[in-house]
Order: structure tokens, then C-alpha cells, then sequence
């Protein structure tokens, strides 16, 4: 059990970061015109994006803000829901899986990392924030704020997701490998 801990650990974390997303879609869901003022809150807040993303902002996306604000709800919900979900699975089901169900937690978890990261970062990028590891200009800022920690945190989950997938499939191809050869030397003393 204590060798658990640490992955434990882990799981907490990743739960948390999708209730997180979690609850930003639905709170967007909840409280309604999300898609609808999008186009707005982009047009303010993107003033102090670097120029290549207002430029993409300007062309692409407020023209379509509400195609994107319903995007934006549903990756949300998506990435947070298989975050819990993938977690809990690995904490309380992991050995009722199997091979097969294992590799599809592994890959929900590391799909949903990574398209939390393009949001971050996309969010990150449409506010014109600083870069997050400068020095604040303001004494009562944090140094990273927790849109900052999040790409990180997340290419960890992602990170650790993808090595387990490929130790287990290591470990299968081992396995397959063992019994093939342990099939044909039966097969060799007993011929």
C-alpha cells in the first residue's frame, strides 16, 4: 500500500484539475451567454495579446465567438469528466480493468491533459497575460497563478499516463514473448 501513495497522490491531483474544468463548463452552462458574449469579453481582454494571436483572435475566432464559446463549454466538461473520471478508475478499479481497459484509461487521461493544456494556454495567450515566470508587476500578485500551474501539472499527468501505457506494454510484450517461448520448448522436449 504505502508504494501507492505517491501515485494516490497523483490521482488527488488529477481529480482536482478536472473538477476544476469541470466546473468552469458547467458554471458557463449555468449561468448562460457564455457563446453569446464571447466576442466581447475576447475584443476587451485581448487588447494586450501578443500580435499574432489578436491578428488570430481577429480573423478566426470573434467572427465565430459563439461557435467557440460552445467549444470552449464542451472541452471543458469533456476534459474534465475524463480527468475524474480516468482517476478514479486508476485508484479504485485498476486491477478489475484488464489490458485493454487499463490502456483506455491511460489514453483518456493523457487526451484530456493535453487538450486542458491547449485551453490553458490558448486562454493564457487571448488574455495578454505576461509570460507566467516573470516578476509580477504588482506586489500583490502571485509569481505563477494557477492558470500558469495548470499546463504544467496536466503535462505531468500526461507524462506519467503515457509511460505507464508503455511499461504495460512492455510487460505484455514480455509476457507474450515468455509464453511463445515456453510454448515451443514444451513443444521441442515433448516432440
Amino acid at each position: 500500500m504505502n508504494a501507492r501513495i505517491p501515485l494516490l497522490g497523483l490521482l488527488a491531483i488529477q481529480i482536482l484539475i478536472g473538477y476544476e474544468w469541470f466546473i468552469s463548463g458547467l458554471t458557463k452552462v449555468v449561468r448562460g451567454g457564455f457563446p453569446s458574449g464571447l466576442a466581447d469579453e475576447l475584443t476587451e481582454k485581448s487588447e494586450g495579446a501578443a500580435s499574432w494571436y489578436a491578428s488570430f483572435l481577429d480573423s478566426v475566432v470573434i467572427p465565430n465567438a459563439s461557435t467557440f464559446g460552445v467549444l470552449i463549454i464542451l472541452g471543458e466538461l469533456a476534459v474534465g469528466a475524463a480527468l475524474v473520471v480516468a482517476a478514479s478508475l486508476w485508484a479504485f478499479r485498476w486491477e478489475a480493468l484488464g489490458s485493454r481497459g487499463r490502456g483506455v484509461v491511460l489514453a483518456a487521461t493523457v487526451a484530456s491533459a493535453l487538450g486542458g493544456v491547449v485551453m490553458n494556454v490558448a486562454f493564457h495567450l487571448a488574455n495578454g497575460s505576461a509570460h507566467p515566470w516573470l516578476i509580477p508587476g504588482d506586489g500583490f500578485d502571485e509569481g505563477v497563478d494557477l492558470d500558469s500551474l495548470m499546463p504544467v501539472i496536466q503535462l505531468v499527468l500526461a507524462a506519467v499516463s503515457a509511460g505507464t501505457w508503455l511499461a504495460l506494454r512492455r510487460e505484455r510484450t514480455a509476457l507474450r514473448f515468455a509464453t511463445r517461448r515456453g510454448a515451443s520448448g514444451a513443444m521441442s522436449q515433448g516432440g
